[in-house]
């Protein structure tokens, strides 16, 4: 597919007839073409993109969409900001996405190519770098004025690199001598003139289908990836993958090993002890021969912590909630979930099937409606299933599971809660909140991690149903097909169990620790919600506070996570300080002292 931009000098220059005529063209010669307007701004009876479409001839051969409508007749960017929305190319990029497949996209611009899109400044000439357009259009009025205003604009875009050319748009006739020196000049100045358009006459020597280039080598994958990036970059959200190497004076308040277990001793002794008993790897997939008497022994010991009597173990906890939820619904059940739940489990519901509704971030009134409203009962042909986090991994805030299982008890439906950051914090031996409340009778699947508080790698699930064991053992392809556990991260995390056991009579003052910090931040006037979770967010709202913070703390030594969009909603980007039971007061300090020299720098 190759993508042309159509801009202009000005508004009202014609570019939407010059869509017109360029997408009969193409069509004529049997391409599928789209007609896609961009950012339509006014309220116009016929919206561009349908203008163009009717105006081409070319009927079916041809669709039109429109991306963005806004009712001021304003710049795109300050159309969208006076009925509160802001113009990303992010999401324009994602909507084109969705459209479907053809062999050419003209797309419409707004105004002039350097008409501001985004409230940073960004224009159409930006855009179309990050289309990757194989052809910019720029439309301009074959009239007096026409050398200046083309040549400025074909500057804009060759500044940019891209392939760009002039259409002479003869919204009325123009005097000979002024269409004769028009041309001349943007030929000695070197501006590429493509065609000229009098009421829908086109000059098919000039500009036809062999003269419409191509996307600079089809584009190539690797250059489509690059804009996506180039716009993540834009926006303070592309992810880097950094080399954290140990240093003495780090203080690590990024990872989630929230008992400081991943370098304790008693761990690597029996890491070193099952290497040299079992091997450093399982070899092979649980049916084969990977599931050993240590998986066994591992999953029972979970199973009693938790008080479940069944389990699995797998190689990750986005794999074990893939599996979960893209395996046990399915087409014609109805899927509840708590709106923040972690993409694990989002990943596995879209492809499950089943119909899935969210819910309001720990509202379990908007809940009771939702099942109120569905008849919510499951039944023979329709299963019901309700989906929540205990701790929330980036908020560190918990559902009323009590209240929880009480809708359970009166409205039937399964209930999978995943436990991922609440282990060790919480719970009567660390097992979290699910215990802490007293409902594992009411909890249909238990979703566990070894890789955060029990300091090893991979996951585990928990049912009160042998046979939702042996189904996922059956049908979810995480599980048969995923090279089993090594012997390694079975041994860490059997030792982990029985150290997060021992160490659970210091919750209180592990829960301190964070109601201190908290209450520290707040009174440096940093907007932190109570709690008493290991996870402790600071928000900042915009992504480039939230990266520049972060990397001010780096340079100290100390390290944080800056999340944003899309792991949070747009407008919500924040630390995430993830504490441990060694988090001291000295450390609160260091941490307070640094976050104040960087709000005093900006």
């Amino acid at each position: 597919m190759r993508t042309v931009l159509v801009t202009g000098s000005d508004t009202g220059v014609g570019k939407t007839h010059v869509v017109a005529a360029l997408a009969r063209l193409l069509a004529a010669d049997g391409a599928r073409v789209q007609i896609v307007k961009v950012v339509e701004t006014g309220s116009p009876t016929e919206g561009d993109a349908t203008c163009a479409h009717r105006l081409s001839g070319a009927g079916g051969a041809v669709e039109s969409f429109t991306l963005a409508r806004f009712a001021a007749p304003l710049a795109p960017s300050a159309a969208a900001h006076a009925e509160g929305h802001e113009i990303s190319f992010a999401g324009l990029l994602a909507r084109l996405r969705t459209l479907p497949s053809c062999d050419t996209r003209i797309l419409e611009g707004a105004g002039g190519i350097a008409t501001p899109l985004e409230s940073g400044g960004r224009d159409w000439a930006d855009f179309a770098v990050s289309v990757a357009a194989a052809a910019v259009v720029i439309v301009v009025p074959d009239r007096l004025g026409a050398i200046n205003q083309a040549r400025l604009a074909h500057a804009r875009a060759a500044a940019l690199g891209l392939p760009a050319g002039v259409w002479l748009n003869e919204i009325s006739p123009a005097p000979p001598a002024v269409a004769s020196s028009t041309r001349a000049a943007l030929a000695a100045a070197g501006v590429p003139l493509w065609s000229r358009l009098a009421d829908l006459k086109l000059d098919c020597d000039v500009f036809g289908v062999a003269g419409l280039p191509d996307s600079p080598s089809a584009p190539t994958f690797s250059t489509r990836l690059a804009a996506i990036l180039g716009e993540r970059a834009h926006d303070g959200l592309r992810r880097e993958l950094r080399v954290t190497a140990p240093a003495a004076d780090i203080l690590n308040l990024a990872d989630n090993d929230y008992l400081a277990l991943a370098h304790d001793p008693v761990l690597a002794a029996a890491v070193a002890d099952a290497a040299r008993a079992h091997g450093t790897s399982a070899a092979a997939a649980p049916l084969v021969t990977g599931w050993q008497p240590s998986h066994a022994a591992l999953t029972a010991a979970l199973g009693a912590w938790h008080g479940f009597p069944y389990g699995l173990l797998w190689s990750s906890g986005y794999a074990a909630n893939s599996a979960v939820l893209g395996t046990l619904p399915r087409r014609g059940d109805l899927v509840l979930a708590d709106r923040l739940v972690h993409h694990s489990m989002i990943a596995g519901l879209l492809h499950s099937g089943a119909r899935l509704q969210r819910y309001e971030h720990l509202d379990l009134d908007h809940l009771r409606t939702l099942l109120e409203k569905s008849g919510s009962s499951s039944s023979a042909d329709r299963t019901v299933f309700v989906v929540t986090e205990s701790i929330f991994s980036m908020d560190g805030d918990c559902p009323d599971l009590a209240r929880l299982a009480e809708l359970k008890r009166r409205h039937g439906f399964c209930l999978i809660v995943d436990e991922a950051h609440a282990l060790g914090w919480h719970g009567p031996e660390g097992a979290g909140l699910v215990r802490a409340a007293g409902i594992a009778g009411e909890v249909d699947v238990l979703v566990g991690t070894l890789g955060k508080t029990l300091a090893s790698g991979g996951a585990y699930t928990l049912f009160r149903d042998a046979t939702v064991r042996d189904y996922l053992v059956n049908f979810a392809g995480e599980f048969i097909y995923s090279t089993a556990l090594s012997p390694l991260n079975v041994a860490a995390a059997s030792a982990a169990l029985a150290r997060v056991r021992a160490l659970a009579s210091g919750q209180p003052g592990w829960h301190a620790l964070s109601r201190d910090l908290r209450a520290g931040l707040r009174a440096a006037g940093w907007a932190v919600p109570e709690g008493h979770s290991a996870i402790v967010p600071v928000p900042l709202g915009r992504a480039a506070d939230a990266v520049s913070l972060a990397a001010t703390l780096r340079a100290k030594n100390i390290l944080v996570g800056a999340v944003r969009p899309p792991t949070v909603p747009a407008g919500t980007s924040r630390l995430r300080l993830s504490l441990k039971r060694t988090f001291s007061e000295a450390d609160a300090q260091r941490l307070l002292t640094a976050m104040a020299e960087w709000r005093a720098s900006q």
